[in-house]
Order: C-alpha cells, then sequence, then structure tokens
C-alpha cells in the first residue's frame, strides 16, 4: 500500500527506534565500564604481584664483605624469572653499591602512580610493552639505599580483563535482546489496539453509525474514545435532521407542485379566454408559492451553523442594516394597511456579521409580523443594547402564545393560524441565522400587546 503524502514513519517503528537508541547507549556505556573495571582489577590483581616480587629480591639483598650483593642463588633467579606466558624483568641496584644484579631497565615510563615507597610506569622493553614497579629499600646497617626493578609484560593482565569484559558482556547482551523482544511484543499489542479501533470505525456505515467500543482499552486511549463517540453522535444527529430536513421539505414541495400539475390541467381544459386568465393567474400564484419555498430552503441550508465559514462577514451598523431592510417593506405595508416604522432613537450597535444573512432574517420577520397583523397594526423595528447589538421586530398582531413560541421555530411548524402562503420557515430561518452567528433568538410579548421578536447577536 502506498504511504499517503504527509504521513510519518509508523508509531510501532518509532517507538522502537526510541526505545532502541536509549538500550544501545546504555549497553556502549555499561560495555566502556565494564571494560574500565575488568583493565583496572587486572592491573590491581597483577600490580599486586609485581609489588610483592620487587619485595622478595628486596629482602634477598645483603652486605658481603662491606659490599651489597643479591644473596639469591642463579636457579632460584631463573625460577623468578620463568613464566609460562609472560617474560619478568629486573635489576637491583645500590645508591652506593651501583648495579648488584640484573638487566639495563626503564626506571621511568607513562601513566606513572606514585605510592609510599613505590611507583607503577608503563614502559616498553624489546619491543614489547611491559608494566613496571619500582621499590626502594634502605639496607641496613650501613643505610644504603636499594632499588629494585620489576617488570612483566601484560599477555596475562590482558586475557584477565578479556576475560572479566566476555563474564559480563555476554549477559549484558543477552538481556539486551530480551529487553528488545519484550519491548517489540509489548509495542506491537498495545499498538495492535490501534488498529482494532481504526477497524471498527472501518465497519460504521453512514446509515447505521453507532459508538466505538472502548472494552479492553488502555485508559490513555479513552479520552480519543470518548471523543470519536461525541463526533459519531454529532453526525448521527446531523445525518438524522438532514433526512428530516429532506423528508420534509419533499413533502411540502409535494403540495405545491401538486397544485401546478393541477392548474396546468385546469388550464388546457379552458374554453374561453377568461378562463384561461383565471387559470394561469392561479398558477402563476403556485409558481410564486413554489419559488419561495424553494428560495427558503435554500436560506435555511446556506443559514445553518455548519454552512458557515466567516469569510462573508464584515463589521456592519445594526442600526445602517435594519433602516434599509425596514424601508424595503414601506410598499407591502402601506398595501396590507399596516402601519410600519422604524425608531429612530435606535442605538448604532457594531456587529461582525454576513449582512446578506442578517439582512434575510429582519425580511423574514417582517414578513411574518405582515402576514399576521390585522389591518390598522403597529410593526416597529429598533436596535438596541441589551447589552449585545440586538434587533428588535415588534408589533401589535394577536402574538404568539408562549406555548407555542418553543414550535415556531422548528423547520415547517405551523400553528393553527397559519397564512395560506406560508411555508414554516420564517421564523426557523431567523433562529438558525442568529445561532449561525453565536447569538440568540428570542420570542416575546411587546409593549402593544403583540408578539416581539429579538435577533441577539455578538459585539464586533
Amino acid at each position: 500500500m502506498r504511504k499517503a503524502s504527509g504521513t510519518t514513519a509508523s508509531l510501532r517503528k518509532r517507538l522502537l527506534l526510541q526505545l532502541a537508541l536509549p538500550l544501545l547507549v546504555l549497553f556502549a556505556i555499561g560495555g566502556a565500564i565494564t571494560s574500565w573495571a575488568a583493565r583496572h582489577y587486572a592491573d590491581r590483581i597483577y600490580d599486586r604481584w609485581l609489588y610483592d616480587s620487587a619485595q622478595s629480591l628486596a629482602q634477598q639483598v645483603r652486605l658481603t664483605g662491606g659490599v651489597a650483593a643479591l644473596n639469591l642463588p642463579r636457579i632460584a633467579q631463573e625460577m623468578f624469572e620463568w613464566d609460562a606466558e609472560d617474560h619478568i624483568y629486573f635489576r637491583v641496584q645500590g645508591s652506593d653499591s651501583g648495579v648488584i644484579a640484573g638487566s639495563d631497565v626503564p626506571t621511568h615510563g607513562r601513566n606513572e602512580q606514585q605510592h609510599y615507597n613505590y611507583r607503577y610506569f608503563d614502559a616498553e622493553y624489546d619491543g614489547v610493552p611491559v608494566r613496571w614497579v619500582v621499590v626502594s629499600s634502605p639496607l641496613p646497617p650501613r643505610g644504603e639505599a636499594v632499588t629494585i626493578v620489576v617488570g612483566e609484560t601484560t599477555h596475562k593482565r590482558d586475557r584477565l580483563a578479556e576475560e572479566i569484559l566476555l563474564t559480563v558482556w555476554v549477559p549484558q547482551l543477552v538481556l539486551l535482546v530480551i529487553a528488545g523482544w519484550i519491548a517489540y511484543r509489548a509495542i506491537f499489542e498495545q499498538t495492535g489496539m490501534l488498529h482494532a479501533l481504526s477497524k471498527s470505525l472501518r465497519d460504521i456505515s453512514y446509515r447505521k453509525l453507532r459508538a466505538v467500543s472502548g472494552e479492553n482499552m488502555p485508559a490513555e486511549m479513552q479520552p480519543l474514545i470518548e471523543a470519536l463517540n461525541a463526533t459519531i453522535a454529532r453526525l448521527d444527529s446531523a445525518a438524522l435532521a438532514h433526512r428530516s430536513f429532506i423528508a420534509n421539505a419533499a413533502h411540502q414541495l409535494r403540495t405545491p407542485l401538486t397544485a401546478l400539475n393541477l392548474q396546468a390541467e385546469q388550464a388546457m381544459h379552458c374554453e374561453s379566454p377568461d378562463e384561461m386568465r383565471a387559470a394561469i393567474a392561479r398558477l402563476q400564484a403556485s409558481v410564486h408559492r413554489a419559488t419561495r419555498l424553494a428560495n427558503q430552503l435554500l436560506l435555511l441550508s446556506r443559514a445553518e451553523p455548519d454552512a458557515q465559514s466567516g469569510a462573508n462577514r464584515t463589521r456592519t451598523d445594526l442600526y445602517e442594516l435594519a433602516f434599509d431592510t425596514a424601508r424595503n417593506w414601506v410598499p407591502n405595508a402601506v398595501a396590507a394597511g399596516i402601519d410600519l416604522g422604524f425608531d429612530e432613537t435606535s442605538d448604532h450597535a457594531v456587529a461582525e456579521i454576513d449582512a446578506a444573512l442578517v439582512a434575510e432574517a429582519i425580511n423574514n420577520l417582517l414578513d411574518n409580523a405582515l402576514k399576521y397583523c390585522p389591518p390598522h397594526a403597529r410593526v416597529t423595528v429598533s436596535v438596541r443594547r441589551l447589552p449585545d447589538p440586538t434587533v428588535v421586530v415588534e408589533d401589535t398582531g394577536p402574538g404568539i402564545p408562549v406555548a407555542e413560541r418553543s414550535r415556531v421555530v422548528q423547520r415547517f411548524y405551523r400553528g393553527d393560524n397559519a397564512s395560506e402562503g406560508g411555508t414554516g420557515l420564517g421564523l426557523a430561518i431567523a433562529n438558525e441565522i442568529a445561532l449561525a452567528h453565536s447569538g440568540q433568538f428570542v420570542i416575546g410579548d411587546s409593549a402593544g400587546g403583540g408578539a416581539r421578536f429579538e435577533i441577539h447577536l455578538p459585539a464586533a
């Protein structure tokens, strides 16, 4: 499967790398410490042997005829120098007597370590590395200082250090492999839960959304599962709302379309021009109602909060917007015998809104007021700070009962006093537009006994 563009390495690989690198670093650090410890203790063991050998030679130095001499038989000297793996070198020298025994060996070198009456150092001899010790000892009774130098090649101590390293490194390497395998299995099993979760999501159909089971999932994944289930619940609610909306829209459109079909059939059977004109007028009215319903449906879909992008929102003076919108309804109000006015004491409240949508909400409120108010009623438009910017449309009509107020904002709901040309969407659209702007749509009683509609909007 081709890896999607922009994706990173798998979680398993990332976790394995993040665990493997520290484990390897720890193994390397442990190996370095073990190497140092192996060399240190190997040197201590054989350095102690060198010191004891030098002390043994010092005890064999005697005064013979007033001259310092090494009282060591040849066979004993050969035994001292013999070793199955390393070469032994020595020299005994007095401060007054000069070289007493042994060969010409170095007395200084690298890595010198000074102690009370002896010191260690490293120096090559005959082209091979040798570890040396120098011991100073007074020779009684004259007080002559005797210096004993003993050296040994490093084969045994190197081999001992290697054995210690192998003894420690092999178990560490085995433990590292076991720890890596355990980590791999743990990561594989735990990330397998993510695959199980993704499989559960793939099995969900848009026709039947259901919650994801969090059984046997770790606690760290529970917030993710809860967020997924909350999203699925919202999708299910939205899908249900859309299905209901489509069903209601189809039902509402069926009536004007059926009327259009009947009006067309009647027009076809008209015999006189007057009957034809009357049928066409009825047909035109049905077309107008169907067009208005379609326009309302389109406006409702645009007003939904999920459809808002914020790109069309600007700082708008609600005073100017409400005044211009209300002015366009004056001819309709005059024709209906209704007194439509704008309160000039309104506030100049500025809000960040989609001006076209808010204007449509005001249009729907005014259309609703003109339809349901009787002749000679008053309809007043104003803008207030309550304390947020609010557009108010109130009338002196019949009003809306308290029990009906929560239902009239539902889509396609029409009360008992609904007008023939209504769609049941006007107040629902006003409510959706207010919610889309993170505002509120409030229905109350006006001072004149009619209905009062408030569109609360957030201040800019």
